[in-house]
């Protein structure tokens, strides 16, 4: 049957979605929609760095820096967040895919691949939050009134828990959703083993971009 699941009707129609991803004995396009997602990853990534967000580390050598060595690694930085850009939608399409699919006795790997792509769009949308957050009321990813971050700040001192919080967010439960709803269709696994390794892969992510922000790096997010 050659139904087609369309990733932008998975966030609108998530029924509908899984039903056609899981009745489809191939997935039409694959390759066009991955380097879609790609591209798009890239172009997020590198739209959020266009308006500096990120840049505290750098910021911090500007006096140390002549004009020119300033701009050199303005530019370096800007093109290093669109290489990022697709580093991040490699891992969270086929890393993640990847681990999934092994407790799956039914799901083909590009099945959940589409999944997954849904997952990304989903943190995509999230990080162009960030834009309005940072430019019009100062707020950092971890400060976002949809995250932990707020109610962490109140109750620990301790930057990694902050940033930890502040990676799970409203736009992670939608996430989460749709991943438990995904698999469970595709893979017909039990709840217990799917919400397991679900919960591991994505606190394995929020902690490796709180060690990133810890450590003063470029986060995943």
């Amino acid at each position: 049957m050659h139904t087609e699941a369309k990733l932008i009707k998975g966030l609108t129609s998530p029924s509908t979605f899984f039903y056609r991803l899981g009745e489809a004995e191939i997935v039409p396009r694959f390759a066009k929609k991955m380097t879609w997602l790609f591209v798009l990853s890239a172009l997020v990534f590198g739209f959020v760095a266009f308006f500096g967000i990120g840049m505290d580390s750098l910021a911090k050598e500007a006096t140390s820096l002549t004009p020119l060595e300033y701009e050199l690694k303005k530019t370096m930085f800007f093109f290093g967040r669109l290489i990022a850009g697709l580093l991040y939608a490699a891992l969270i399409l086929f890393f993640s895919s990847l681990v999934f699919w092994t407790i799956s006795d039914h799901g083909e790997y590009r099945k959940i691949v589409m999944v997954q792509g849904l997952t990304l769009l989903i943190l995509l949308l999230e990080k162009l939050t960030f834009v309005p957050l940072s430019l019009f009321f100062s707020i950092e990813w971890y400060s976002s009134p949809l995250s932990l971050g707020v109610i962490a700040q109140a109750i620990t001192s301790s930057s990694y828990v902050v940033y930890l919080l502040g990676a799970i967010s409203l736009f992670k439960v939608w996430m989460i959703y749709l991943q438990y709803r995904g698999i469970k269709y595709l893979t017909r696994q039990k709840n217990w083993l799917i919400w397991l390794v679900i919960v591991l892969v994505n606190v394995l992510f929020w902690a490796l971009n709180a060690l990133l922000a810890y450590l003063d790096l470029s986060t995943l997010i």
